[in-house]
């Protein structure tokens, strides 16, 4: 067995029959015996001892007319008292952190992000941690109480084209949206409740390079170049920040930026961004 901090256990119990019994034999255990902060039983006055072994309880010495299911772990919470109460108390709890992405994570276009979820509350609560505190809880150090928080990380990808894509030669570049959403699907089946925390797709994007919308058409009058107020027609694209660009993807652009010469343009442009912005996190 690891180590385990003594804070953790509950040490020198003994027992004189009929509550556990040994898996080895089959029959009752008497002796001494220690106890883990879940409830579990381990033959042996403390974790040190070489020969410990795990116990189960002895379901044939709890009363038959209890209303109580002798689940297992109904028998632990039946079981504890002030001073095992104690234990699940060992440790602080995790305090929430917010990520500052800089320069460097931009270029590498992600970010690795750590959450902390409480074992016994409904509805769940989670927070958002930094990575000294996740290693802690993770490898059970015991400055966090690893026995109430379950941990995860998340990859979080914050650069790059909005969705999936494909360049010129047919090649899929991954989008951040999409990405997020697999990512975070994934992590959901074994840490319920991620998914809705994280439903702000493009958190931490440098929305003014982000490709919102793509391969819109105008046939003129609709909108003018900035940089000298002359006419456009053809395809453009929308950026995440409401900048208006010339090209079908910010890939094909110029980079020229187009203003609308006209409220109803003006008005179209606002729809299609804050339908988009509005639909990332629904899909």
């Amino acid at each position: 067995m690891g180590y385990i901090p003594k804070k953790m256990t509950n040490n020198n119990l003994y027992t004189a029959g009929n509550q556990f019994v040994d898996p080895a034999t089959g029959n009752t255990y008497t002796g001494s015996y220690y106890e883990l902060f879940d409830g579990t039983v381990f033959s042996g006055k403390t974790p040190n001892d070489p020969n410990s072994r795990k116990l189960l309880v002895d379901y044939k010495s709890v009363p038959q007319n209890t209303k109580v299911i002798t689940s297992n772990e109904n028998l632990r919470y039946q079981k504890l008292n002030p001073t095992n109460q104690e234990l699940y108390k060992y440790g602080k709890d995790p305090i929430a952190f917010i990520p500052q992405p800089i320069g460097d994570d931009y270029k590498r276009g992600s970010i690795q992000r750590y959450f902390a979820r409480k074992r016994n509350e409904t509805p769940t609560r989670i927070l958002e941690i930094d990575s000294n505190t996740y290693d802690d809880l993770f490898t059970q150090g015991g400055e966090y109480n690893y026995a109430m928080w379950d941990v995860t990380k998340v990859f979080w990808k914050i650069s790059g084209p909005l969705t999936d894509t494909r360049d010129r030669s047919g090649i899929v570049i991954a989008g951040i949206a999409d990405t997020n959403r697999r990512l975070v699907d994934y992590t959901n089946r074994e840490f319920r409740g991620i998914k809705q925390y994280l439903s702000n797709l493009i958190q931490f994007v440098v929305r003014a390079n982000l490709e919102l919308v793509s391969d819109l058409y105008s046939g003129g009058g609709d909108f003018i170049y900035k940089l000298d107020n002359n006419g456009f027609s053809g395809y453009y694209h929308l950026m995440a920040d409401g900048t208006i660009m010339d090209g079908a993807t910010h890939e094909q652009s110029q980079g020229k930026i187009l203003l609308a010469d006209n409220v109803v343009a003006q008005g179209q442009v606002n729809t299609l961004i804050n339908g988009a912005l509005g639909n990332l996190g629904t899909t």
